[in-house]
């Protein structure tokens, strides 16, 4: 991927906070010219050094499995806020329509964990981690002996993060009223999530000033 410096985020936190909010991501594998891409809800991790590890599982039938035995090494994409800036919304028509968007990639080398009791860490992991904005969160434990048939069903995995390259493409180097008109237009069509995440990103780049 191409990553511009313009592009970077303001601090590498604001990687994490992305991908904890949009988790589904591209998990794409290459063996011998045979590719396969799965997407996979993922929770990020780090541990006291920062080093990052992604927790999810594939389906037992998905031919990806067989394809991550042969080459752990994989690319993982997601894909944040994104949308398309018309130039109708703005009061200078001369700057060209485009498409903001935010992009993490994370080079990885795959662990497929066939350990007792791997299946039911990395569900609740995911289940703690997607249902904790909302009342009363489920738990696998509610699952009750159900969760040992869909256990059988997944093949867990942790992928350790080699390499990240990242593209917050948000408007940097636009003048102010390009960018005012930018986030008023996608608010007033309802693309909440790209206009806060433009909004949050020029406060924290002023902030840094």
């Amino acid at each position: 991927m191409n990553t511009p410096e313009i592009f970077r985020p303001t601090s590498d936190s604001e990687i994490d906070r992305m991908v904890a909010a949009y988790p589904l991501a591209l998990v794409i594998s290459t063996v011998d010219g045979d590719t396969q891409a799965s997407p996979l809800p993922l929770v990020l991790q780090r541990d006291s050094d920062g080093r990052g590890t992604l927790i999810g599982h594939f389906s037992r039938f998905n031919p990806q499995v067989e394809l991550v035995k042969r080459e752990r090494r994989a690319l993982v994409a997601f894909s944040g806020a994104q949308g398309y800036i018309s130039s109708s919304w703005l009061r200078e028509r001369k700057y060209a329509t485009t498409w903001n968007y935010q992009a993490v990639h994370f080079k990885v080398d795959i662990e497929l964990d066939e350990r007792p009791g791997a299946a039911r860490e990395a569900l609740e992991i995911l289940i703690r981690h997607v249902d904790a904005p909302y009342p009363n969160p489920w738990s696998v434990g509610e699952m009750g002996p159900r969760f040992e048939q869909i256990s059988t069903a997944i093949v867990p995995f942790r992928a350790t993060i080699l390499d990240t390259q990242v593209q917050f493409k948000l408007g940097q180097g636009d003048p102010a009223s390009v960018l005012e008109d930018g986030i008023a237009g996608l608010t007033r069509y309802g693309n909440l999530g790209l206009a806060t995440a433009m909004m949050r990103h020029h406060a924290m780049a002023q902030a840094a000033k």
